[in-house]
């Protein structure tokens, strides 16, 4: 029986491929070479310059609060009060706001004295290359790195704002913080002087017209009575009236004993006849006259009657503006409380302090991000490597 040549296995006697350890040892070395250029490399590289060359940066930080004059009322804001601005907490908040966005803003750098020089204080040769500002900046990249050292923060739930302030000395992080205070300080004086002005703006004017048209009430009536000469024309008045009733109050008297005489038979030749009726013309010229100082016949204006209309026209316009100058009085002084309750002020509890040790940067953090971030670039490479060799194989 003939039998089958057997032919040895090229393959060998377990069927598999024969490895390559050359190759498998150039991918582990372009792995490490990797390795070290995306991860160590940089994380020494960034410890050699933290460590070697990064200036130390100072912190000083600062908390202030901003509070209205009068103290706030407890009761709960309605849904009302809170959409049309009344609400105070809401005021103050808002005012917290805009003193925040102002140490932000460039004309906090345009309040700073001009002593002060941010090339003296961040451009100097002690910073670090990464972190001082570069020299003879425009104001829009001064402001850039401002907003960078200068960081001010806002705690809705109690109000407070927060300035962490960085130099690369201790005293000029303090002095900058001192000076970042003060701006603010100044700014919410003249918000609440602005807040004043405002509230009292138009009650002011009001009692200011009232006082003005209540002093030419007066000087009127003045020339008034100057022009008549005539103090109190009601007072002359009734004096003039009581004269005149008494002389008709006479004349009646004379001309009814001259009526008794004449009825007893005396003629106008009778000596007592001549005598009354001589009194009693006298008496009659008399009330004529003040008849016609009270009421002329003619309603002329020198009347007694005419300066008394006028003198009343005059005194009844007095009245009505001094209960108007009355009442702008009492809207000035309602005015001049609700603007004490507008008064704001600043209300610092942590002053700014001179730090004893620099605070940035924190070095072995930088480096721990260096590694980290380089660890996980390097992981994304091989894997994007071994899916690139597997798409080849």
């Amino acid at each position: 029986m003939d039998t089958m040549p057997v032919f040895p296995n090229p393959q060998g006697a377990t069927g598999s491929t024969p490895r390559h350890p050359a190759g498998q040892t150039l991918r582990r070395r372009a792995r490490l070479l990797s390795f070290l250029a995306m991860v160590a490399l940089p994380t020494a590289l960034s410890g050699l310059y933290e460590y070697g060359f990064a200036a130390d940066q100072y912190v000083t930080v600062t908390k202030f609060v901003v509070r209205a004059q009068a103290p706030q009322s407890a009761a709960p804001a309605t849904m009302g009060s809170a959409l049309t601005g009344m609400n105070p907490m809401l005021a103050l908040i808002e005012d917290s706001q805009v003193v925040v966005q102002y140490i932000q803003s460039g004309q906090a750098l345009a309040d700073l004295p001009p002593s002060l020089s941010l090339d003296q204080l961040f451009a100097a040769p002690r910073g670090d290359f990464w972190a001082r500002m570069g020299a003879h900046l425009p104001p829009e990249r001064q402001l850039l790195y401002w907003r960078r050292m200068i960081r001010p923060s806002l705690d809705l739930s109690s109000g407070i704002i927060t300035v962490t302030v960085r130099a690369f000395s201790p005293q000029d992080s303090a002095r900058l913080a001192g000076l970042v205070l003060q701006g603010a300080q100044n700014l919410v004086d003249r918000m609440s002087r602005a807040a004043r002005a405002n509230a009292l703006s138009y009650a002011l004017q009001t009692a200011t017209a009232g006082r003005a048209q209540l002093m030419a009430d007066e000087t009127a009536l003045a020339d008034y009575r100057n022009r008549y000469a005539v103090l109190f024309p009601e007072l002359t008045a009734q004096q003039q009236s009581g004269v005149g009733g008494s002389v008709l109050l006479t004349l009646a008297q004379d001309e009814a004993q001259l009526a008794a005489l004449r009825a007893q038979g005396q003629t106008n030749q009778s000596p007592q006849v001549q005598i009354l009726t001589a009194r009693i013309a006298a008496e009659q010229h008399e009330a004529d006259s003040l008849s016609a100082k009270l009421a002329a016949a003619s309603g002329g204006p020198q009347s007694l009657a005419s300066v008394m209309s006028g003198y009343a026209a005059l005194t009844t316009a007095e009245t009505l503006d001094q209960q108007l100058y009355a009442a702008d009085l009492q809207a000035l002084q309602s005015a001049r409380n609700q603007a004490d309750e507008r008064s704001l002020y600043l209300e610092s509890f942590v002053q700014p302090l001179v730090p004893a040790s620099s605070v940035y940067p924190v070095r072995w953090l930088v480096m721990v991000e260096t590694a980290v971030a380089g660890f996980m670039l390097w992981v994304l490479a091989m894997l994007v490597a071994n899916m690139v060799r597997d798409q080849l194989d």
